[in-house]
């Protein structure tokens, strides 16, 4: 997150989602439930492989791929409460050899809520076992390097 432009996530940027808060998102405090956040970073995450998924031919191994999680965190600036639609962007840095880190942004009417980030490592969907990233993939987050 840069200091001019504090609604975006560190990193690279490469999804942003609009999603519409329910009221039975929100708890009995009156506000969106803590759950719903994260569930907000898995639909813009979610929705960001599917489209990556798409872009590769249907040869490609990457269909036989998939994400986990391994680490996940929220920091709750403003609460979120029904109705609004909350803005969910994601980027991404840290590539390692399997894993990279995700990180997230959710605003309501142009108001910072939630800021988040996960440790997503890629693994082979036939036996759950991490595995290389693929090589487009960390070219899309290493880009910033050159």
């Amino acid at each position: 997150m840069s200091a001019d432009k504090p609604h975006l996530p560190e990193g690279v940027p490469l999804h942003q989602l609009s999603i519409p808060v329910r009221w039975g998102d929100m708890d009995s405090l009156g506000h969106v439930n803590n759950i719903v956040y994260f569930q907000f970073f898995e639909s813009v995450r979610m929705d960001w492989l599917e489209k990556v998924r798409a872009a590769q031919p249907s040869t490609s191994d990457i269909h036989d791929q998939g994400i986990v999680i391994v680490d996940n965190h929220a920091e709750y600036i403003v609460p979120v409460v029904c109705p609004a639609t909350a803005v969910v962007r994601m980027a991404a840095h840290s590539p390692g050899r399997s894993s990279f880190v995700s990180t997230y942004t959710i605003t309501v009417d142009d108001t910072l809520t939630t800021r988040g980030h996960a440790r997503i490592v890629w693994v082979s969907n036939q036996d759950m076992k991490s595995m290389p990233m693929p090589e487009h993939i960390r070219h899309l987050i290493d880009k910033e390097k050159g």
